[in-house]
């Protein structure tokens, strides 16, 4: 065989085996491709966030005044009625307080029926005897001046009945001012009513000062939290208690405001305590709040519960599920298939005639790893799944499609 012939087999035998080492690799290669079918199903848009459960409207406890605890009749779970006395504080002051206004009022009081009882008829009987004397004072003078007309009496003694006479006038008008003060409505018994009124005052501002000492429940509930203990000294307005009232507890969570629009009221939520996992219950949308928290870019949504667990309590933590949209009988793909679809361009590789072809496509809702395809496919369209894909594995759409090349 010449040299000629045999460099022409020996190329011949490489090109046919690179040849067959392309067709096994391009083989290899078209194995890893598959493709998942465009189909129609449900899909359903969810918000997941975390929140609290709370009490509408709690009431935070303290005091009014500075004071000594002295007993601390309320505890950490105890239900309580409006009026329950949940803290005493030492009272001794108060209560001498009180015990000296009632004594200044009873000084008032018998002032009053001392001048009604006594000084008043004392005074209306002086004025009668002060004006009985000055009527005879008068006479006489009368009589007198009459005599002295007639040259029989004297001038000294018309003189000294004059003096008599003005002493007697003085005295009755005196004994009238004594009646008109003393009588009600006159300077005495004004100033004795003023005396009485400020004394009820008083004793009406140190019982209420003895009040204070008393820290009562304003409202039905439960005492969900305790920061006092007994022998302290408690400072006005420092919350020492907090009591949930008897009213149905609500979930409050805070949702990113970027899915504000997405939000109506009376959207139904699945929800779960991280204590109970397990356990799923239901919530609606109760109340959007008006503002968004600037620190945060949230806003307060708060749930109704339909059917509150026994095991729910105060600021127990849950995840709420809220279902924001649901489209049924929805054109739907695997989202991991659609290139840039947080972006304004999605797009799909999708197998036509053998081949991949990149195609536009215009997204609905996303939910559940699905997204609706609005645009750009339709039902029974190949859409290539990379290998490695959770969708080429079949955990999301269920099967692998043939591959593109046998």
């Amino acid at each position: 065989m010449s040299k000629t012939r045999l460099l022409l087999l020996l190329i011949l035998a490489a090109g046919l085996a690179g040849g067959g080492y392309a067709l096994f690799g391009k083989r290899l290669f078209a194995e890893k491709l598959v493709t998942v079918a465009v189909v129609r199903g449900d899909v359903v848009q969810t918000i997941v966030a975390n929140g609290r459960a709370e009490t509408p409207s709690g009431v935070d406890v303290a005091s009014q005044i500075i004071g000594t605890v002295a007993k601390v009749s309320g505890d950490e779970g105890l239900k309580v009625k409006a009026g329950d006395l949940l803290i005493q504080l030492d009272d001794g002051q108060a209560q001498a307080s009180v015990e000296q206004s009632e004594a200044a009022l009873r000084q008032v009081e018998l002032k009053i029926n001392q001048l009604e009882k006594l000084t008043l008829p004392v005074a209306r009987e002086t004025l009668s005897q002060s004006q009985a004397n000055r009527l005879n004072a008068r006479t006489q003078l009368d009589r007198a001046l009459l005599l002295a007309d007639r040259s029989v009496a004297t001038g000294a003694s018309v003189d000294q009945l004059q003096r008599a006479f003005e002493v007697a006038d003085a005295q009755a008008r005196a004994a009238e001012l004594s009646v008109q003060s003393a009588s009600p409505g006159g300077a005495d018994s004004q100033l004795l009513q003023a005396s009485l009124a400020e004394a009820k005052a008083k004793l009406k501002v140190a019982e209420a000062q003895l009040r204070l000492t008393r820290i009562t429940a304003p409202i039905d509930g439960l005492v969900t939290t305790r920061d006092v203990e007994e022998g302290v000294v408690v400072q006005p307005g420092k919350t020492l208690m907090h009591i949930a009232p008897n009213l149905p507890k609500q979930l409050v969570v805070q949702i990113d405001e970027r899915n504000l629009g997405l939000i109506q009221i009376g959207q139904k939520a699945m929800v779960s305590a991280d204590a109970h996992p397990g356990s799923v219950f239901h919530a609606v949308v109760s109340h959007i709040d008006s503002t968004v928290n600037a620190d945060r870019g949230s806003v307060e949504i708060k749930y109704a519960l339909t059917d509150p667990p026994a095991f729910l309590r105060e600021n127990m933590t849950v995840t709420v599920d809220l279902e924001v949209a649901r489209h049924e009988n929805a054109l739907l793909v695997p989202l991991e298939l659609v290139r840039n679809a947080a972006g304004g361009n999605p797009v799909v590789l999708k197998r036509e005639n053998g081949r991949s072809v990149e195609v536009p496509v215009t997204l609905g809702l996303k939910g559940d790893g699905k997204v609706e395809i609005l645009s750009g496919l339709g039902e029974g369209d190949q859409v290539v799944a990379p290998a490695g894909s959770a969708a080429a594995s079949g955990q999301l759409q269920g099967v692998m499609e043939k591959a593109i090349e046998k």
